[in-house]
């Protein structure tokens, strides 16, 4: 068998048709976006959020909005010269200002209102056929991160065209003073069958190009339900088997200072992952900044020797440089831009990349010496 796998692929000589024992999902990811959390990468047995479709859903105020602006931060500080950033906006929520509180270059984003699903599916095309020719030009291949905000806030036509028609309906009638009623129905199914088409173009496209595309998907409890968490999405349920990976994000618990909520914690449950991982991650959100270090990510760079701990509370980073002995004291530093907080969270994520790398590595002897055993 492995005599005509050989030959097979020398006759096709083709990049689709390969061997799956050459196959190596991680380093085949041409683009990675840090999620801001060392700790939340390394769970998931990657970089960050690899090329391919993410979603992210969850309740109001779970942390979402954040951790895909967290994405698109990385990405954008990545892809300086190649880069494609938009914001596909069905709410048309977008806050600039809370965008630059947490870096991002707003000057290289563009905004696309979505009125309905189909009209996105043929500006993001649009967008795409544009930048292949303006950097093919310049002969640089483009990366693209799309963040669509939201699956749930987002219409079909013939539902826009059906509320039209009730709202025109409805004002002739209040005219008159008749009875509002006979009001038609949205087709069923319309938003699915075309956020479906149009998930499937975006795949169709990530063979030939780089693009990061992160769904939010807002959540809302089930009224009535005997299910205890039972949720629901206005986006409905056609994503399930599109995205790479898939999350479920809740808040967790707030985090107090001087009796003033400045922050909180946020459980990542991951629900899909084709990196195989799907272990739970809490990530803290400090409000107006991102997602900043943790106390496990903290605790890890304490028994790495990358922070030192000085008696019972104090916490010293390259050798004083910067110390901290509670809470309020390490938010400040990200309120005050401490220029050493950067180093410490590179000093954190290299470190865990390595552990990674070092995990992949074993495993990968260890599928060998099984291979040996077999052949004996």
């Amino acid at each position: 068998m492995s005599n005509f796998i050989d030959f097979i692929t020398k006759k096709f000589d083709s990049e689709d048709v390969i061997k799956f024992s050459e196959k190596d999902s991680f380093s085949e990811i041409k683009s990675w976006c840090d999620t801001g959390s060392p700790l939340l990468n390394f769970n998931l047995h990657t970089f960050g959020l690899p090329t391919g479709i993410v979603e992210l859903a969850g309740k109001s105020k779970s942390g979402k909005t954040t951790a895909g602006l967290m994405a698109m931060r990385s990405f954008l500080q990545q892809h300086k010269e190649d880069g494609v950033c938009v914001i596909l906006s069905s709410e048309n929520r977008d806050n600039k200002d809370y965008a630059l509180q947490l870096g991002i270059d707003v000057r290289r984003v563009l905004i696309v209102r979505v009125r309905y699903v189909e009209k996105m599916f043929l500006q993001t095309k649009k967008i795409i056929e544009e930048a292949d020719e303006y950097y093919g030009e310049k002969k640089i291949k483009p990366y693209f991160f799309f963040l669509w905000d939201s699956l749930g806030a987002t219409l079909s036509k013939s539902e826009l065209d059906t509320m039209d028609e009730n709202l025109d309906t409805m004002s002739k009638k209040l005219d008159k003073g008749s009875d509002i009623t006979d009001l038609k129905h949205e087709k069923v199914g319309a938003f699915a069958k075309s956020a479906k088409m149009f998930c499937k173009y975006i795949v169709s496209e990530m063979y030939t190009h780089p693009i990061h595309f992160v769904i939010l998907n807002h959540q809302y409890d089930v009224i009535g339900s005997m299910v205890p968490g039972a949720r629901k999405s206005t986006g409905g349920e056609f994503i399930e088997l599109m995205p790479c990976m898939r999350f479920s994000l809740k808040v967790k618990a707030n985090e107090k200072v001087d009796d003033v909520e400045v922050a909180q914690i946020t459980e990542v449950k991951v629900i899909k992952n084709d990196f195989g991982s799907r272990k739970k991650t809490d990530i803290r959100i400090l409000f107006g900044y991102g997602v900043v270090l943790s106390d496990a990510e903290i605790q890890y760079a304490i028994d790495r020797g990358i922070l030192e701990k000085v008696g019972a509370r104090k916490i010293s980073f390259m050798k004083g440089k910067m110390t901290w002995t509670s809470l309020k004291e390490f938010f400040n530093l990200y309120y005050e831009q401490n220029k050493y907080l950067p180093i410490l969270y590179t000093k954190i994520k290299s470190s865990m990349q390595k552990d990674l790398m070092e995990m992949k590595r074993k495993l990968s002897e260890a599928e060998v010496e099984d291979d040996d055993v077999e052949e004996d």
